[in-house]
């Protein structure tokens, strides 16, 4: 799992620059608007299942998994969730009519996931409108909820004093520490603390345990930092070659879990430097609440909300954001209506294959590195169980499974005084492969991935063959970019170098990897960044280049 669909957690120290201080993915509810990250069971993107009987390997499918039907057509499986058209529309060209501006805004903010409401929050008492294409906030921090108990759809959690916790602190939330070291099961063996203490214990021939130490031993010997750009522009199976298959694979499946890419496809920066903070105890300042990095946004629109909810449009999807004489001319479609908002700054908190596309006038060099970004297609299932099945671990890693790992939602709670556990739901991390991502847009597709799941997760330890209540599938497209060579030292720097009037604050303009922190980080910035250019004082394109491009030695 990602610490934000991402994780490097204390590492973001040294990693990123520091000029404020990761995931997976709102606490939960009923209402919409006021819960920020809550998704409503109208949204195709969200694809509720309900088990009708045991999911046995190589059964059928549709027999014993059954779609919601839509409470108006009850025939009809629910497959609901983003609006692609819009977006769609602009990946493919589309030319959209740029009206004549009605709106005026000191400061717009494109998007309403972490990045773009931090942004609203950092920026409170200022003029600014909060533009989001979903008929939500949150982005890809969301939460859910099954009965009054909260589970998260993906970003899991934070680091210790990071900046998103401290973000979390500053706004009334107190995330609990983890304390769980990530277990291994394989060969249907649990394996706890699999790299410190468990490697003697991974059910596999002595030679290959002997590799295991091997590889974690040599990799900490390497001086990441010191070798940055050199480490950045070779994969990490560089490093994974020369060792048992069973280590690339566990590697492989990290990887793709919290930067989108196996071990051939990862800078190798990224994948060592996650070995050592892994290894050396990094993992003991993962603090989070059930619901992931989802509580995070949810609080964000608790707090927005009541004073400045006629800012913050939903449905409201943004075509184009054109620099002209000292403004920024963003036109939306919000309620079928081509608006244009005059804005003095932009924050461009959406990802890089969206910005492209929107944002008229990039360089060509520039437009060339953001399309070169790719993008991790990345479905979450949760499997809610109607009586405890597993809690002996937080985030538990499954090489050789469809899914790379899952974690219990409810795991910091459990501990509380007086605590319940009313059902025990746990989320799958399923990232696939790019050429799978049209598995997706598929309603037998996302069948299938959701019993592959349930039926590797069955087969882990003999106790798991029990039968949920519900299995829930949560899709996203591109929710996380991946951590390839050259993209942290090469690729971004050019990709995110911020216009006269528009900031790119979107977490890939941080990194190395997808991180929930560097969105906040990125977002502070920005807003001090907007203000220095609304108020007409110096300093605001040094402290977004210092933001955006430094790379730390």
């Amino acid at each position: 799992m990602s610490a934000d669909l991402g994780r490097l957690g204390g590492l973001n120290r040294h990693l990123a620059p520091r000029a404020h201080p990761r995931p997976r993915r709102r606490c939960a509810g009923t209402s919409r608007k006021t819960l920020g990250g809550s998704v409503t069971p109208s949204r195709r993107e969200f694809i509720k299942f309900v088990v009708a009987g045991s999911v046995a390997a190589g059964g059928p499918i549709d027999p014993t998994l059954l779609a919601v039907p839509d409470s108006k057509s009850p025939s009809v499986p629910l497959v609901h969730g983003e609006r692609f058209e819009v977006c769609h529309q602009i990946r493919d060209g589309h030319p959209f009519k740029h009206p004549d501006t009605t709106r005026n805004a000191d400061i717009v903010i494109v998007g309403g996931g972490l990045a773009g409401l931090s942004a609203a929050y950092f920026l409170r008492g200022k003029d600014w409108l909060l533009l989001e294409k979903e008929p939500q906030f949150g982005g890809n921090a969301l939460q859910e909820e099954f009965q009054g108990q909260i589970y998260g759809t993906g970003s899991a959690y934070a680091y210790r004093d990071d900046e998103g916790d401290q973000l979390a602190s500053e706004i009334g939330l107190r995330m609990p520490l983890v304390n769980s070291p990530d277990p291994t099961i394989v060969n249907r063996t649990y394996v706890p603390d699999t790299w410190k203490t468990g490697i003697d214990q991974l059910p596999y021939p002595k030679e290959v345990r002997e590799s295991f130490k091997k590889f974690r031993d040599d990799t900490m010997k390497i001086k990441v930092g010191e070798k940055m750009a050199e480490l950045d522009a070779q994969p990490f199976s560089n490093f994974t070659a020369a060792y048992a298959p069973e280590v690339q694979q566990w590697w492989d499946g990290f990887g793709a879990s919290n930067w989108g890419a196996t071990t051939e496809e990862s800078s190798a920066y990224v994948g060592l430097a996650n070995v050592q903070d892994l290894t050396s105890g990094g993992d003991s300042k993962r603090a989070i609440l059930p619901g992931g990095l989802g509580c995070l946004t949810h609080k964000l629109v608790e707090v927005l909300q009541p004073k400045y909810q006629e800012r913050m449009l939903d449905n409201a999807a943004v075509v184009a954001a054109i620099q002209d004489h000292g403004v920024v001319r963003v036109t939306y479609l919000h309620q079928g209506k081509l608006i244009t908002v005059s804005a003095k700054a932009v924050l461009m908190c959406a990802p890089k294959h969206i910005a492209s596309r929107i944002v008229m006038g990039l360089p060509s060099r520039q437009k060339t590195a953001m399309r070169r970004y790719r993008f991790a297609p990345y479905p979450v299932v949760n499997v809610i169980f109607p009586k405890p099945v597993y809690n002996r671990g937080y985030d538990n890693w499954c090489p050789g499974s469809v899914f790379t790992d899952f974690i219990v939602a409810d795991w910091t709670m459990q501990k509380n005084p007086g605590y319940q556990q009313k059902h025990n739901i746990l989320s799958f991390y399923t990232p696939l492969r790019e050429l799978e991502r049209s598995t997706l847009l598929d309603e037998n597709g996302c069948k299938s991935l959701a019993a592959r799941v349930l039926s590797d997760f069955q087969k882990l330890l003999p106790e798991f063959n029990v039968d949920p209540v519900e299995v829930r599938i949560y899709r996203r497209g591109h929710p996380m970019f991946m951590a390839v060579p050259g993209q942290y030292t090469k690729n971004r720097p050019v990709a995110s170098r911020p216009l006269d009037r528009i900031f790119f604050g979107n977490s890939d303009s941080g990194g190395p990897e997808s991180l929930t922190s560097e969105a906040v980080r990125l977002s502070r910035a920005g807003a001090e960044w907007a203000e220095l250019l609304v108020g007409g004082k110096p300093g605001a394109r040094e402290l977004a280049e210092k933001a955006l491009l430094a790379i730390p030695e």
